[in-house]
């Protein structure tokens, strides 16, 4: 039952630039879902189906699985479609973000996919024992591959009185509380126990705290989520579905508009890396990125083979310049001379290892006309590596200068995040927030200022971002007792899992800002209608995974081996 330049700083600029804090509607769509590796089922039995045996009683038992029907739900009044949709929906939600897909199946799904997590919701009822839900396995670390529990959504009519009853018998609250329940029963199985939901004084809205501690009305009504310590060992188990995440802030400096534009980026991999997501705010004038090639032989770059790759802009974005971005110079599809605009996107690596990333080395910026031309002039942006580790232990950042000219890096800062930030927010007036709107932990001592440098063309400089011994932020032991418990204090889990716990390094998520100024260079300036020459501004936003140490590859993060052998 168990279930966070002058130009750049003008009063333009800041009126054009990105959305504002407030909340954005929620949505988890990734580009490319098929390619997360690990699957979710929800399994909603039309009729009843054989399935695992793993309760531990006849009102418990979980074989088989009943079915799943509206019509044993009388306090509902809605399809049986309808509601699974809605559960489906929700379930996606609590795991945005995540290397984890949410399917829904009326059958047990075949083994062809080597991480399976399958829940079965049916509507019959456990309400004798306290249970809304049972896991076969607390499964620390996620060792086991395959994983099964099962949700009985009736105890929820027998037990929830007037929080589904009523004006309050909808289709959205009774989602709510079913959906609830399975993610927190996978979330079991997915490595958490109860003690992941301690890093808030009022736990309810956590999706693993304590059933007996949730009353319907949370269940029901309530926005529950995974807390910042839930996400974090959620991250370390399973992955992000975003690698990398960029926003680019830049500036026409031609007088006349452009239409398109076209990155060229360096990637370590023969295989294009896939599109996770891509910045929509009203703050670019364009939509939906594409990545072609390699579109060149592989080149060598910081001691290793990469492959070029083009990244291009050029889809109309219809909000452009409208609402909270009112004012922004340019039809939809077009940048006019002058104007600051953004463009983003987040990348899944081409295979899912915790243990390395994939850098994506940006190599140029073209911007291109009506007829498909290169312009005159371009913005010059610093290239960010994904990291790398030195023999000493530590995590140095490569920040880079693809161009010909010197240029300045400034005002550099680094964020280590208890999840990612939307990439709606990776804007000059963004918030702290993630996809739906809720506040974004910044652990304590993870806020650094490394300041600036100029650095030559061809050159880099190496930013020490961490070091592989340092304390983690969220490292926890698990003992049986975190399995505890239903309102009627039996425990949901069949086989309560033991052993420490921790997030990636050196957070789940780890954020870069930065400015990059070339201090002669040429660019219109609107507003006196004439090319100016002196310091331009651009600003690179760019958001990455942590990453799992695990040397030996044992599947035991090092930091856990290093505080058990002290």
């Amino acid at each position: 039952m168990k279930e966070s330049s002058s130009l750049r700083r003008s009063a333009l600029a800041l009126a054009l630039l990105s959305l504002s804090g407030s909340a954005l509607a929620a949505t988890c769509a990734s580009a490319h879902p098929d390619e997360k590796t690990h699957k979710l089922y929800l399994l909603f039995p039309s009729a009843p189906l054989s399935y695992p045996s793993f309760g531990f009683s006849a009102a418990s038992a979980t074989d088989p699985a009943a079915r799943f029907s509206a019509a044993d739900l009388p306090g509902f009044s809605g399809s049986t479609d309808a509601l699974r949709e809605a559960i489906t929906d929700a379930v996606a939600q609590d795991y945005c973000g995540l290397n984890v897909q949410v399917l829904d199946t009326a059958s047990l799904p075949p083994a062809i996919h080597a991480h399976r997590n399958i829940v079965a919701v049916t509507t019959a009822s456990d309400v004798s024992e306290g249970l809304f839900g049972y896991s076969q396995n607390t499964d620390v670390g996620d060792r086991e591959a395959v994983d099964y529990s099962y949700v009985w959504a009736k105890t929820y009519q027998d037990w929830a009185g007037g929080a589904l009853s009523g004006a309050n018998s909808t289709l959205q609250r009774w989602a709510n509380a079913i959906a609830g329940t399975a993610a927190h029963e996978s979330g079991h199985n997915y490595g958490l126990a109860h003690s992941a939901a301690i890093d808030k004084a009022d736990v309810r809205q956590h999706l693993m705290a304590a059933g007996s501690g949730i009353d319907a009305e949370t269940r029901a009504g309530g926005d529950r989520y995974f807390g910042d310590r839930e996400y974090s060992w959620l991250a370390a188990n399973l992955g992000l579905s975003m690698q990398t995440m960029w926003n680019w802030e830049l500036v026409n400096p031609n007088a006349t508009a452009a239409h398109s534009i076209e990155l060229r980026v360096l990637h370590p991999s023969r295989t294009a890396p896939s599109l996770d997501g891509a910045y929509a705010g009203c703050g670019s004038p364009w939509l939906a990125p594409v990545v072609t090639g390699p579109v060149g032989p592989a080149e060598s770059a910081q001691g290793g083979t990469y492959y070029p790759y083009l990244i291009t802009w050029s889809a109309p974005n219809p909000a452009w310049g409208t609402g909270e971005c009112a004012g922004a110079a340019g039809a939809p599809g077009q940048a006019a001379g002058g104007a600051r605009f953004y463009v983003g996107a987040s990348f899944m690596a081409s295979q899912f290892d915790l243990s390395t990333s994939e850098s994506l080395l940006l190599q140029s910026v073209v911007l291109r006309d009506g007829a498909g031309k290169a312009m005159g002039l371009n913005p010059r942006v610093h290239a960010f590596d994904a990291g790398s580790f030195d023999e000493a232990g530590n995590w140095n950042i490569g920040v880079s200068n693809p161009g010909p000219v010197p240029l300045r890096v400034q005002n550099l800062r680094m964020r280590e995040l208890a999840r990612p930030l939307a990439q709606e927010q990776l804007t000059v007036r963004g918030r702290l927030l993630d996809l739906h709107g809720r506040d974004v932990l910044v652990w304590p001592g993870g806020d650094r200022d490394f300041g600036g440098t100029t650095t030559p063309p061809a050159e880099a400089w190496t930013v020490p971002a961490g070091k592989v011994g340092e304390e983690r932020h969220d490292y926890d032991v698990v003992d049986t007792s975190d399995c505890d418990d239903s309102f009627l204090r039996i425990v949901d889990t069949k086989r309560c899992g033991s052993g420490a716990v921790v997030g990636l390094f050196p957070s789940t998520a780890v954020y870069f800002t930065a400015d990059s100024t070339d201090p002669q260079a040429t660019y219109w300036d609107p507003g006196k209608r004439q090319y100016l020459r002196g310091a331009l501004t651009t600003r690179t936003y760019y958001q990455l995974s942590g990453h799992r140490l695990d040397r030996n590859r044992n599947g035991i993060d090092d930091y856990i081996e290093a505080r058990q052998a002290r």
